[in-house]
Formats: structure tokens, C-alpha cells, sequence
């Protein structure tokens, strides 16, 4: 029997380990972004929550809390504080008038989703409740995006979503997930973050507790190289490697939240790293691509996983032989990781070496690959397909949530 949609709006939630998009369904773009945790700067006594972070007078010194961990709900107390700030102040909105659309991570334990379905209907009291993982959406997306790849337009490729606890290949066929062909690749955002803490703290300052400020360090600085013996010899160089940056840390005082300094211009003459006396310069060379390096060779820290691009020929090769040149034809790549300068260009070239000669071979990324789930998200959420699939409270009240998801 087909279910009518709320009577109000769908709020929309890519609850990622690292980074919430929340808004409404329908909608172009999330109403907000912000980080999935909460955050205690030395000294004081009051927690900043997830969009508050951005307002911060400065980044360095602090004690990052997440509800999720290796990518799963562990924290449900500080979950629920989260998802109150969202609905109160960034949303506006009162629950118990909308529906909630989340996405989950794969293979999401029971008790987890038991739990999660409790906060929902009991705590926030939303009308109706569907989650789903975020490829299963991003799909979506990408048809929508990219409809004259023929693949598409039967809903069939690959999904390469590089979040922030690990990574996921997901192949689709005819728009429906083939779970037992998805890998699992446990490198993502947080480990690039945590290599590089590592290695700068070893070669230049200590910036074990900094994981907030790494993250942001990464983001402007890290990229894909192209030809790793080549960059690497040419980093050899020291301060006059095309790859040198110097990164001012905050001071507290005049400078709250860190810049790059500008890269000497041609024609400049390079000498030693210089500081005024009051700066404090953290120095970064061939840390910047051989971070993201992990994506492509996990065995570098220890990790005895193929790389991406091998992965993803795991994956098709797990889908009937039919399926292969067409899967081949249509690889995305999705995620806050997919966003590296480099990365997309990186991943076919290796990529093609492994797919045999006489299949076509197209990968690409959205022009904001970390935004893609979100879209899908709010394209599902606006098609009716929320109404007929969600579970209602009532639903929830009546069966306590496993006999509803068993029906569905």
C-alpha cells in the first residue's frame, strides 16, 4: 500500500563521520556544513557543536569529540546534542512536522539502527524516517548529472566514495546496488589526517594534538601526484623544491587561524625558511603528496588492503562477466577525499593498466564531489519515493521498527 509524504518538509541529513550537510529536500544545495563533532579549546569549560566550530576566534588547541567512530554511531548522547543543534538553530524547524531522511553507513549494525530509530521518532518525534547509505543516493545523483553516458541511463556503474572513516566501491546494475560486490578500503579523511600529524611532527613541530588545524592544513596543501619517483626526487631539493610551503600557525594574537605563506615567484631568490620572530612556521614538502599517496598504496603505513583504483576491479570482477564493459564505462568518484587536487586524474591512470584493452574506460568526479550523496539525497527526498518507503511514527509505535523495515 503506497504511504502519503509528510505533511511538512523533509529535513535531509548526510550524517558523515566527519561533516554534516544538513537542509531540506528539494533544494540545490545543503543549508549548512560543519563538522560531525564537538569541540573544547584548551582552558575552557564550554563545548562548541558542530556549525558553532566556524565561528571560533581560533582553530589550534582543540579537544575534538565525534559521535561516530570508524565510521559507525557510538556516541548517542552527543549525537542527539548535534542533531538538536541542527533542528534548533541551523534549521529552524520543529521535528515532530517533518520527516527525516539520514544516510547510514554500510553494513550498519542493528542495535545501531534500533537506537537511531528511537532518537528519532521518540526524542525528536519526526513524522517519518527512511536511511539508507550514501552511494545508494549519489547514484541518483549522478545520473542526473552525467545523463548522456549511457550507463546511466539504465543505472548502472560504480560508486568510489572516499569519506572520511574509509572508502567504498559500489557497483550498481539496472539502479540497484549489488551488496555483495561492495568493497571496503579502511583509508579515508581521518587516516590522511592522522599520516600527516605523524610525519610533520616528526620532521618539523609537534602537531599531535592538532588534529583540527591538520585537517585544515591537508585540505589546502595536500594533492595526487602524478609521478611519485619524479616529485619525490624533485623534493630533495629542501627550501627550493617546487613542493616547499611554509604554514603560519596561529598565535593567538594577531593571527587566529593560520594562512599559507605565498611560495617564493620565479625570478625570486630562495634562501633558507625565514620568520618574523613572532611567527611560528610549520614547514611542508613532500608530506603534501605523499599523504594522499595512502589512497593508492595503504601497505606504505602498514595496511595490507588494495589501493583504490585495484579495489574497484575487485568489485567489478565480484559482478556477473556481462556487466563488466559497462560498469568499466562509468566509474564516479565521490566524497570529501575526491575533492584532492590531482585525484581524479590519478585514479585512471592507474585504473586503466588493470581493465582489460578492449573495454572503454571513463572515470570522473562532480565539480563538488563531497556534495554529491546531499544532492541525491534531496533529489530522492523531492521524487515522492520518501512516502512510499519511510516509515511512519505510527509504524514505529505499532511494531518498535524491525517489523516495519522487514515489510518495506
Amino acid at each position: 500500500m503506497r504511504k502519503s509524504q509528510p505533511n511538512g518538509p523533509i529535513i535531509v541529513i548526510d550524517n558523515g563521520a566527519g561533516n554534516i550537510k544538513a537542509g531540506f529536500g528539494g533544494e540545490a544545495s545543503p543549508r549548512s556544513v560543519f563538522p560531525h563533532c564537538s569541540a573544547k579549546a584548551k582552558g575552557e569549560r564550554q563545548a562548541m557543536l558542530g556549525d558553532m566550530l566556524a565561528e571560533a576566534n581560533e582553530i589550534s588547541q582543540l579537544t575534538l569529540k565525534r559521535p561516530m567512530d570508524r565510521g559507525y554511531l557510538v556516541n548517542y548522547d552527543l549525537e542527539r546534542e548535534v542533531w538538536g543543534r541542527v533542528f534548533r538553530s541551523v534549521l529552524k524547524i520543529n521535528p515532530r512536522e517533518c520527516g527525516l531522511l539520514l544516510s547510514e553507513p554500510f553494513f550498519n549494525f542493528k542495535p545501531v539502527q534500533s537506537a537511531t530509530e528511537q532518537i528519532v521518532f521518540e526524542e525528536f518525534g519526526f513524522q517519518a524516517f527512511y536511511s539508507a547509505p550514501g552511494p545508494t543516493f549519489a547514484m541518483r545523483r549522478i545520473a542526473d548529472l552525467f545523463p548522456h553516458i549511457p550507463a546511466n541511463q539504465v543505472g548502472t556503474g560504480v560508486i568510489v566514495d572516499a569519506g572520511f572513516s574509509f572508502s567504498h566501491i559500489v557497483p550498481f546494475f539496472n539502479g540497484q546496488l549489488l551488496l555483495t560486490a561492495v568493497k571496503r578500503v579502511n583509508i579515508g579523511g581521518k587516516a590522511l589526517t592522522n599520516y600527516l600529524k605523524e610525519l610533520v611532527s616528526y620532521r618539523s613541530l609537534n602537531m599531535m594534538d592538532e588534529t583540527y588545524l591538520m585537517e585544515h592544513i591537508k585540505d589546502q596543501l595536500c594533492f595526487v601526484s602524478q609521478d611519485v619517483k619524479a616529485d619525490l626526487k624533485l623534493s630533495k631539493l629542501g627550501y627550493r623544491s617546487p613542493y616547499h610551503r611554509e604554514y603560519v600557525l596561529p598565535d593567538g594574537v594577531n593571527n587566529f587561524r593560520g594562512y599559507v605563506k605565498a611560495p617564493a615567484t620565479a625570478g625570486e631568490a630562495r634562501g633558507p625558511p625565514g620568520t618574523k620572530q613572532q611567527e611560528q612556521v610549520l614547514q611542508l614538502n613532500n608530506e603534501r603528496f605523499m599523504v594522499p599517496e595512502l589512497l593508492f598504496s595503504p601497505p606504505d603505513v602498514g595496511l595490507q588492503q588494495a589501493g583504490l583504483p585495484e579495489a574497484l576491479v575487485q568489485a567489478v570482477s565480484a559482478t556477473p562477466v556481462a556487466l563488466h564493459p559497462l560498469l568499466y564505462t562509468n566509474v564516479a568518484l565521490i566524497g570529501g577525499v575526491a575533492a584532492c587536487p590531482g585525484y581524479s586524474n590519478r585514479f585512471s591512470t592507474d585504473l586503466r593498466p588493470l581493465v582489460p584493452d578492449t573495454y572503454d574506460m571513463e572515470v570522473f568526479a562532480p565539480q563538488n564531489p563531497g556534495m554529491t550523496t546531499w544532492e541525491g539525497m534531496s533529489l530522492f527526498a523531492a521524487s515522492g519515493e520518501f512516502g512510499r518507503v519511510a516509515m511512519t511514527k505510527a509504524q514505529y509505535e505499532e511494531t518498535g521498527g524491525y517489523a516495519a523495515r522487514m515489510q518495506r
